[in-house]
């Protein structure tokens, strides 16, 4: 039994999205065109080179919602329109439609996404209808939180953040986990924001890198995992009893008194052990060896889950695994969206699941927001996931507020064996 809770709304409007079609060849430029009119879209734009076509979303960009282009172009091809675009942050979705072998499409998407861009899939030529229906269906326009992480104007310096820190500024945003075998949310990540006086509701993609390079990242750590015992403390006062993840830097396990002072705080907070979860990514993980090793060996011997976050993006994933004592592995959205499309990714997945499992652990999907994505996942075993097809992330009193009305819906309902998955909107 499978229930989702998306974000925004059921199927694509296809009337309601606009493109921008990049090739340098006429006929190929005319051939997707028409081919994404039959789909009804709103409107097709076209441009014979990445020159024009970075200069018509320079003065246009806000008008174009997906971006179709060839990789291999004369002058300025598709890999520099793509890094040009991710430089840029131009908040649009990409399709790469190519000629070139898959391997080749498979490095261009990464690539582009390394550079912040929004791949939602790759086609190979001759593009159809069909192709195009399939990939998207991964595109899903959620609407964003009013933050001003989109704005490059502001950009704080690590003294700026840490007094945002002192003022009481930050706050967590908690997103759902839901389990995929008995459809109920189970927990939820604590995820940074800062609310600043001046420039609204800020992402971690403001503040996050500049204390990561001054080094400063172990005092977000602290305040984020103080208010977020807080408010699961708050949860188990009326009685939802689902565990709440928070991130850990670094350099707080360097402290041999690090798991002491963490379950000082939690327990404070009237939380038990078991409902925290403590996420590191795999860096972190081969830091600091001795002292990591000894701190979360005393979380887990305390109940602590701990949790390998952004798995297989590092170098070291089954060193990390096999020595540290974690309950669960985090798959990387990057490797979650892929997968919907690519074989390669899907058996890379199916491998993290396999191996998962044979080590005792659980498994987390990351940035799932598909009905195609939650399908899959379920097909390979995966135990959870998290994203907008869950739910957005929400303040503690609405994660509670949603959380109370969720269980009181199933209550009411009679679910009988196995069910297609539902997205509805919250």
């Amino acid at each position: 039994m499978i229930e989702l809770v998306a974000a925004s709304t059921a199927a694509i409007d296809f009337r309601s999205l606009r493109f921008l079609v990049v090739d340098d060849e006429r006929d190929q430029r005319y051939l997707l065109t028409k081919t994404l009119a039959g789909l009804g879209t709103a409107r097709v734009m076209e441009a014979p080179s990445g020159h024009d076509a970075l200069a018509m979303l320079d003065r246009a960009g806000a008008a174009v919602d997906i971006l179709v282009t060839d990789l291999q172009m004369p002058g300025m091809d598709g890999l520099e329109l793509l890094r040009r675009v991710g430089e840029r942050k131009m908040p649009i979705a990409v399709i790469i439609v190519s000629g070139l072998d898959s391997v080749l499409l498979a490095s261009a998407a990464t690539m582009a996404q390394a550079y912040g861009v929004r791949v939602i899939g790759t086609i190979d030529k001759p593009a159809t209808r069909g192709k195009f229906y399939a990939v998207l269906e991964q595109f899903r326009n959620p609407a964003p939180e009013k933050t001003a992480s989109s704005g490059v104007e502001f950009a704080p310096s690590a003294h700026d953040v840490l007094e945002g820190i002192s003022a009481g500024q930050i706050e967590p945003a908690f997103q759902g986990v839901l389990d995929l075998e008995t459809g109920d949310v189970v927990g939820a990540e604590a995820l940074a924001r800062w609310r600043h006086p001046a420039h609204g509701l800020l992402g971690p993609d403001v503040f996050l890198p500049p204390l990561a390079r001054a080094g400063y990242l172990d005092e977000l750590s602290w305040i984020m995992l103080s208010l977020a015992a807080m408010e699961a403390g708050l949860w188990r006062s009326a009685d939802l009893k689902v565990t709440v993840s928070v991130n850990v830097s670094a350099t707080s396990l360097a402290d041999p008194g690090y798991a002491e002072a963490v379950t000082q705080i939690v327990t404070g907070h009237g939380l038990e052990p078991a409902q925290m979860i403590l996420e590191l990514t795999e860096t972190e993980a081969i830091l600091n060896i001795a002292s990591a090793l000894e701190n979360l060996t005393r979380l887990r011997m305390r109940g602590f889950g701990l949790a390998i976050d952004d798995y297989g993006v590092g170098y070291s994933s089954m060193q990390a695994l096999s020595r540290m004592p974690f309950t669960e592995i985090k798959i990387d959205r990057s490797f979650v969206c892929a997968a919907a499309t690519d074989p390669k990714y899907r058996l890379m997945v199916e491998h993290t699941i396999a191996v998962a499992h044979q080590l005792g652990l659980k498994t987390v999907s990351e940035g799932v927001e598909t009905r195609t994505e939650c399908h899959l996942l379920a097909s390979m075993g995966c135990d959870r996931i998290q994203g907008f097809a869950v739910s957005k992330p929400l303040e503690g009193s609405e994660f509670l507020r949603w959380m109370t009305e969720r269980r009181a819906s199933k209550g009411r309902e009679h679910l009988l064996g196995l069910r297609d998955m539902k997205l509805f909107g919250t």
